[in-house]
């Protein structure tokens, strides 16, 4: 509802305004290297706000998606694997989050990769401020692309990156407030800078198979 929205919006203010303490690498800009001042950063990335804000387990959007992945996994044991909170600013037309996919940051070893990703949208998403974007069917390749450091090493910046194909076609997903998407870990996706007068807020949580 719109009230749950407004509610989940005010503590997810205060991460992205760094009202909250996120130490270290895990409050960052996903579009740039480490390092960057706060004032200069695009597109802030707080990592983990439930282990920083405990009062924050357990709120609504959790229990929804604990339900929603024991939906699609009714024969998987699923369990909450992180959450993060993203935020392009205004008229930042750099504030591209690079093409990947998901499994590129999971260690490779792992025994399955039972993973899924819901995204809500603190406010309306579309393409001018940055919405989602994804190649169809890439999540069907029997290989996982080639993935490299955008900052050169995961030591200097913590976003991935892969070179799209020339046969890949891109489809934005524009959403409401209150709406949220749904992927899995393989789909190569990402979102463009954010040129309008209004910031994207996205509120991201992931499960995984207890095993992975």
């Amino acid at each position: 509802t719109e009230e749950e929205v407004m509610e989940l919006e005010q503590v997810f203010d205060l991460f992205v305004e760094g009202k909250i303490d996120v130490p270290g690498k895990d409050f960052c800009d996903m579009s740039q290297p480490f390092g960057i001042p706060f004032e200069k950063w695009q597109l802030v990335n707080a990592m983990l706000p439930r282990e920083y804000y405990p009062d924050w387990k357990g709120n609504i959007f959790e229990q929804l998606c604990d339900k929603a992945a024991k939906q699609l996994f009714p024969n998987i044991n699923m369990t909450l694997d992180y959450d993060q909170l993203l935020m392009k600013r205004p008229q930042q037309k750099e504030a591209v989050f690079a093409w990947h996919q998901d499994l590129a940051y999971w260690p490779q070893d792992t025994p399955d990769n039972y993973t899924v990703t819901f995204s809500l949208a603190i406010n309306t998403a579309n393409q001018e401020n940055g919405c989602l974007r994804v190649i169809p069917g890439s999540h069907k390749e029997e290989s996982l692309r080639i993935h490299r450091p955008l900052s050169g090493s995961r030591d200097e910046g913590h976003a991935l990156t892969v070179d799209l194909l020339d046969s890949d076609e891109q489809v934005y997903l524009p959403v409401n407030r209150g709406d949220v998407t749904i992927h899995e870990e393989r789909i190569v996706h990402g979102s463009p800078g954010n040129v309008s007068k209004v910031p994207r807020k996205t509120y991201v949580i992931a499960f995984r198979s207890v095993a992975t």
